[in-house]
């Protein structure tokens, strides 16, 4: 089914959803504060400038309407219909609309996949016959949508009730009904306008990522909102997210669902470590879309984005009425990379002319209640730090300012004239409406609570950063042509043959000797006199442990040995660990025993490795290895396949890379080396999708600069 989605949703076009020159409204009732009667309410009020066909054959007419009794008598074209029949009689009606040649539909009725039984079957044939006749489905099970430049209310969200929101630059896109006519209402409060307010229902047809697409091409659409559940189509979203980006059109949601509920059981502790929050989490870093922790924050960030200014950097100069408040901002901000610098010594001789005598001139800067007092104090001030080049944004918190929050926002207004850096505006409380209403019409964001602002600061920075190096990263180098899929891809199949799922580590080391990652010089002993000999070619000590696809986990079997000194007691070990194995799992399929040099040296363990999400495809994972590594759990993720610069900075985002970096005199370990193992182990399961569920290393011995990696343990686990 989801195959046939994608081909058929190709073809669809939206413009008929968004742009309808005519609306039939199928089940209209005369009792506007049914849900069935809503729809027509907004679009009367509201202003709705189109053709409208109510359709309903117990009426003639309705609120001096022209009303039908099924679509085929009505006497124009369709662009839209809006549905809210009982849920069995909706197949009909779309069938009545496919003949009629109507091509968008708004299912707001429910009753289907949600509810189970008999719902499910009711929405496949929805999407039946939408897929036949090529139709634009929103819903089923949906509030419906609004564009907001055309009036076009196919709703009947008690987000109008209080009035049509005003006209803007955001998107909204969301999978709850609900909650989204409560933002859509608590938008227009905050000064928030709307061009497209969307809910997707149960997404039978269009998906959140298809609306996400089309409105991101729309000029009016300057940054989105969405409500996000689960993206259905990993790829969708990344391609949508990514265009996000270069578009500039900031992508602002709240994803709910951080539990592990679903997640599988995996063999692997890459799999075991990695959860959808993680994915999710990564998706969006590596893509800069904002993710707002509540309904709070996604307003937030939405007044920053309708901003026309974006942070010019990290460093903020907080300048203050209160050293409390601009000790919280500061708090709050180091916490998502903001830096707060010294100002430059020119500019504090240059503040010293104007500030008072008693004032500490640092960052936060306090201006004491003496901004009160002193008219021109803040304007001074403000306008001396924005020209510093220690500042790349400017924060100010004012309180209680009786008398002077007009003067005040004013002098504010002409401080963000003076400069091109990004001026943020908290106020606690707020100020009354008139001081408002001046800072709104100059296009200032104001936050009613310190930290919010600098939270939303914080991560919006974070987000041009991002966009940043994404763009000026060079396109991707062309795969090598080098035949190493190909081997991979016999080996696995050669496994797959055998009726396994999984590969023993020799086998694992295999796969990944051809895909050009190190492993210890060594081999696998099937005899006694074959252990004895690879420790003799070896020299010094070894370690051994039993290769077998039914024992990943060696330590807790007790079939590895460290420190093998010598052949004869090789010779002994090989007898022992063929026994323990035994013991742990008497159907354990045994190929024999690894005998490997030992890595010693200036070495670091990590653990490296990559699975398949569901939505997202492989993802890579990275940390600091060892049998600890679950308890600990200090891991990153980036999703597959990697370029250079995010493997590095995948090492990076760890808590203890600096164990890496080197430190009390110890080297740094060889970060280049394992950056583009990263790379390789992303690549491999990029290349083998189809084949791979899993694989890791663990550990990966990193040895000191210009040393490589060995890998000294590995797994792969089939799909």
């Amino acid at each position: 089914m989801k195959k046939e989605v994608a081909e058929m949703e190709k073809g669809l076009d939206l413009n008929r959803m968004f742009h309808p020159r005519s609306v039939a409204l199928i089940g209209v009732s005369t009792d506007f504060t049914k849900i069935s009667g809503r729809p027509l309410r907004f679009f009367l009020e509201c202003g709705y400038r189109g053709q409208l066909y109510p359709v309903n054959p117990k009426y003639r007419e309705i609120a001096g309407v022209p009303c039908y009794e099924s679509l085929s008598a009505v006497p124009g074209e369709v662009d839209l219909a809006v549905i809210t029949l009982p849920a069995p009689a909706v197949p009909r009606a779309l069938d009545e609309c496919a003949a009629k040649g109507v091509r968008a539909v708004a299912i707001i009725s429910s009753g289907f996949a949600e509810v189970g039984g008999d719902g499910v079957r009711l929405q496949e044939e929805l999407h039946r016959i939408a897929t036949q006749h090529g139709i634009a489905v929103c819903g089923p099970n949906c509030s419906g949508f609004v564009y907001v430049p055309e009036k076009v209310t196919a709703t009947f969200s008690v987000g109008l009730d209080e009035g049509f929101p005003r006209e803007g630059p955001a998107a909204f896109v969301s999978q709850s009904g609900a909650l989204s006519s409560y933002l859509l209402a608590e938008g227009r409060d905050r000064g928030l306008g709307f061009s497209y307010w969307i809910t997707t229902g149960n997404e039978c047809v269009l998906s959140f990522t298809d609306y996400l697409e089309y409105v991101l091409e729309d000029p009016k659409v300057g940054f989105v909102m969405g409500y996000l559940e689960d993206a259905r189509n990993g790829d969708a979203f990344q391609a949508c997210a990514r265009r996000a980006l270069v578009l500039d059109k900031p992508l602002i949601l709240i994803k709910v669902g951080r539990s592990e509920i679903g997640a599988r059981a995996s063999v692997s502790h890459t799999g075991s470590l990695v959860g959808t929050e993680e994915v999710y989490q990564a998706v969006f870093s590596r893509h800069g879309v904002l993710r707002a922790e509540n309904l709070d924050e996604i307003f937030d960030l939405a007044m920053l984005a309708q901003c026309s200014r974006r942070p010019r950097g990290k460093r903020v100069q907080i300048l203050t009425n209160s050293g409390a408040a601009g000790i919280m901002m500061a708090d709050a901000g180091s916490d998502l990379g903001l830096e707060f610098p010294d100002l430059s010594a020119t500019t504090k001789e240059d503040l010293q002319k104007v500030m008072p005598p008693f004032a500490s001139l640092s960052n936060p800067l306090d201006l004491t209640a003496e901004i009160v007092a002193r008219p021109g104090l803040l304007r001074g001030a403000a306008e001396r730090i924005a020209a510093d080049p220690n500042v790349d944004n400017l924060a100010i918190y004012l309180g209680f300012v009786p008398g002077a929050h007009q003067r005040l926002a004013q002098d504010i207004v002409e401080v963000a004239r003076s400069t091109e850096k990004l001026v943020l505006v908290t106020w606690f409380p707020l100020p009354p409406a008139e001081a408002r209403e001046i800072l709104a019409e100059a296009g200032l964001p104001l936050f009613p609570e310190p930290t919010r602002g600098m939270r939303a600061l914080g991560k919006m920075a974070r987000y041009v950063t991002t966009r940043e190096q994404v763009l000026s990263r060079p396109p991707a180098p062309p795969a090598r042509d080098s035949g190493r899929g190909q081997r991979a891809r016999e080996m696995l199949d050669r496994v797959r043959e055998e009726g396994r799922s999984q590969l023993s580590e020799a086998e694992a080391k295999e796969l990944l000797r051809a895909w050009g990652i190190p492993v210890p010089r060594g081999g696998l002993a099937r005899t006694v006199l074959e252990a004895r000999s690879l420790a003799d070619t070896l020299g010094g000590p070894v370690v051994m442990k039993v290769s077998s696809p039914d024992l990943p986990h060696k330590t807790e079997a007790g079939v590895i040995r460290l420190g093998v000194r010598n052949p004869k007691e090789a010779e002994q070990m090989f007898a022992e660990l063929l026994e323990r194995a035994r013991t742990w799992n008497a159907a354990a399929q045994v190929q024999g025993v690894l005998v490997e040099e030992m890595i010693g040296g200036e070495v670091r363990e990590v653990i490296v490795g990559a699975r398949q999400d569901l939505r997202f495809g492989p993802v890579v994972t990275f940390g600091l290895g060892g049998i600890f590594v679950e308890a600990i759990r200090d891991f990153a993720v980036c999703p597959a396949p990697l370029m250079i610069e995010e493997a590095h900075d995948l090492i990076r985002r760890v808590r203890g890379w600096q164990i890496l970096a080197g430190f009390r005199g110890r080297p740094a370990a060889d970060l280049d080396v394992l950056a583009r193992v990263l790379c390789e182990i992303g690549d491999l399961a990029w290349e083998c999708r189809d084949q791979i569920a899993e694989i890791e290393i663990n550990p990966l011995f990193v040895l000191a600069s210009g040393g490589g990696v060995r890998a000294g343990d590995a797994l792969a686990v089939l799909r």
